[in-house]
């Protein structure tokens, strides 16, 4: 019988995402696909328990409505969703080369420069004022090279940005203004994201800032409106194909889009998009169904 883990960077069980009911909920319906798969679903948590080879010192199942400690256990797969540091004896979704591009985002800006923001890496004060000047635009983004959920993102002047606190190395990008909006969706500041798996788009939404303000990302206060897949802007689908021939094998992350006068732009890439209870709509229970299939492949 295949035994497939969850991996989360946080050591005890009840740690982030089973804080949220909505994350326990989408994770037993998980569980239960891969069980209809024949397989077996554990949870894991913390590298410091992982022993190599696929074992790790301590797991959990769910059993009813709780979460039983299962003790040593060997599994044949890891879905990571925490940074997991594989020693490459044992099957990781998404691999390595696609957590690096997706968490490294000048990485994500020379595979897909054609979609990107123009972006500078900067490693001190010199390349940092250096690319300021180079950026003509009045507004301009700076940002941590892996950060998430719009932490440490700043959006402004020259002047505003020397003044925000910043560490090196960082990211100076040429800032988007996407108050356009999305074609024959929205009209106003926004970003889109597309959940891909194994290039297929799986589902789609868009995120609107609170008001006054520019970031949308629902960490910030933004606001999440799920798109019906007939309705996500042909325009995307340039970006679809290039994600297609430069990722092969399994693989499952979100692209983050902001349209700049009708055209898309890449944002940033997410590889370890939230796993939504199937009750906020089918799309998210076809997520999870696909997300098992490949698990157990």
């Amino acid at each position: 019988m295949k035994r497939i883990a969850v991996f989360f960077k946080h050591p005890n069980i009840k740690d982030y995402p089973f804080t949220k009911r909505e994350y326990w909920n989408s994770y037993r319906e998980l569980d239960s696909e891969i069980q209809k798969a024949g397989g077996e679903f554990y949870i894991v948590r913390d590298n410091s328990t992982y022993l190599g080879n696929g074992e790790f010192s301590k797991s959990w199942q769910f059993k009813n409505d709780d979460l039983i400690e299962t003790g040593r256990i060997k599994v044949d797969k890891i879905y990571d969703k925490g940074e997991f540091e594989t020693d490459g004896k044992v099957d990781v979704l998404n691999n390595e080369f696609i957590n690096e591009v997706c968490t490294n985002k000048y990485k994500t800006y020379q595979l897909f420069e054609e979609f990107c923001p123009k972006t500078f890496l900067v490693k001190n004060e010199n390349e940092f004022l250096e690319a300021l000047k180079y950026l003509r635009d009045e507004k301009k983004v700076i940002k941590p090279i892996d950060g998430e959920e719009g932490c440490d993102v700043f959006i402004g002047d020259d002047e505003y940005l020397k003044n925000c606190k910043y560490k090196f190395p960082m990211l100076v990008q040429e800032f988007l203004d996407t108050s356009d909006g999305i074609p024959g969706i929205y009209k106003g500041i926004h970003d889109l994201r597309l959940v891909f798996i194994n290039g297929e788009i799986i589902y789609s939404f868009y995120r609107t800032p609170p008001a006054g303000k520019l970031l949308a990302n629902v960490a910030q206060g933004g606001k999440l409106i799920l798109i019906p897949k007939e309705k996500i802007p042909n325009q995307v689908f340039k970006i679809s194909e290039i994600i297609k021939k430069n990722f092969q094998n399994d693989y499952c992350f979100g692209v983050d889009i902001g349209f700049v006068k009708g055209e898309p732009k890449i944002i940033e890439l997410n590889s370890r998009v939230g796993l939504f209870f199937s009750s906020r709509g089918v799309e998210f229970n076809i997520f999870i169904k696909k997300i098992a299939r490949i698990l157990m492949k």
